[in-house]
């Protein structure tokens, strides 16, 4: 074909697409207001999260040559875009705009919604708790400070939950860095899943090894854990923060959960969330 033939076939494909993006946009209005009428969140991490890995896996199956990250950016802004047409979201982050927490918070949103920049963690916390946003982007772990205690100890008093993570590396080779996305509701299991927990526990030798030993009894892997020198809920005890694998709905995960309870551990969910296998590169 000539360049000129090429260029009327793209012309072609490029008015089909907005035909069918159009489309698409019909449909999630009606989605929005479905949900509306339902009282549903309008954001759904699970759907979405569920909806790139089938993509990704179409594409490979078709011998598609877009990378999985084109995939992912692609549908992205179609879903900010989407989201915005059901309602106007707002997004709260940490820091100034241009921040890392900003550029994290647009590479998991996109462009689509809008955007309010919080001087610290409790400013994001409030902000998502009194509804003046609809979901928080705050770091949880950094290469340099490591686990991010400011943004965990804030959960100690609070009914927020972690309904997202993003695994972010700021550049090809970078050491890796996680976000939460904090919302007011649980969001539902995928199949892959993970659940953050914070555990109060009686102080004494072999405290931790009992604690392990309760997920270990259940199958439950325990990907990883922090503990802090003070309670944040009742300065008594030894506290951890654990990320384990699975739902927080799922049977072996609540009867590890209640054989910690049983031993006098206090327990609570701070949210479960979509496994991150994949790392999203900003900056």
């Amino acid at each position: 074909m000539t360049l000129e033939q090429v260029r009327i076939k793209i012309d072609a494909i490029d008015k089909g697409l907005l035909r069918l993006l159009n489309e698409r946009a019909d449909l999630v209005n009606i989605v929005g207001q479905i949900k509306h009428a339902a009282g549903l969140e309008i954001y759904a991490p699970e759907r979405e999260e569920k909806l790139l890995r089938k993509l990704v896996a179409l594409n490979v199956e078709q011998n598609g040559k877009l990378p999985e990250k084109s995939i992912r950016a692609i549908y992205r802004e179609i879903m900010s875009a989407a989201l915005a047409l059901e309602r106007q979201l707002k997004i709260a982050y940490l820091g100034p705009p241009g921040s890392w927490a900003h550029q994290v918070a647009v590479s998991k949103f996109g462009h689509g919604v809008a955007y309010t920049a919080r001087v610290n963690t409790q400013s994001v916390f409030a902000c998502v708790d009194s509804q003046e946003a609809d979901y928080g982007v705050l770091p949880i772990e950094q290469p340099l400070e490591g686990v991010v205690h400011h943004t965990l100890d804030q959960f100690a008093d609070s009914p927020l939950q972690i309904c997202a993570q993003i695994v972010i590396a700021a550049g090809e080779g970078s050491p890796h860095s996680r976000y939460i996305v904090l919302g007011r509701r649980a969001s539902p299991a995928t199949g892959d899943d993970s659940t953050m927990l914070m555990l109060e526990a009686p102080d004494h030798v072999g405290t931790l090894l009992h604690v392990l030993q309760s997920f270990v009894n259940q199958g439950v892997n325990v990907r990883h854990i922090q503990n802090r020198d003070i309670v944040p809920a009742t300065g008594g005890g030894a506290c951890f923060f654990l990320e384990v694998s699975g739902h927080h709905d799922d049977a072996s995960l609540i009867a590890a959960l209640e054989e910690l309870r049983g031993q006098g551990t206090a327990v609570k969910v701070l949210g479960s969330y979509p496994a991150s296998a994949w790392v999203e590169t900003v900056g």
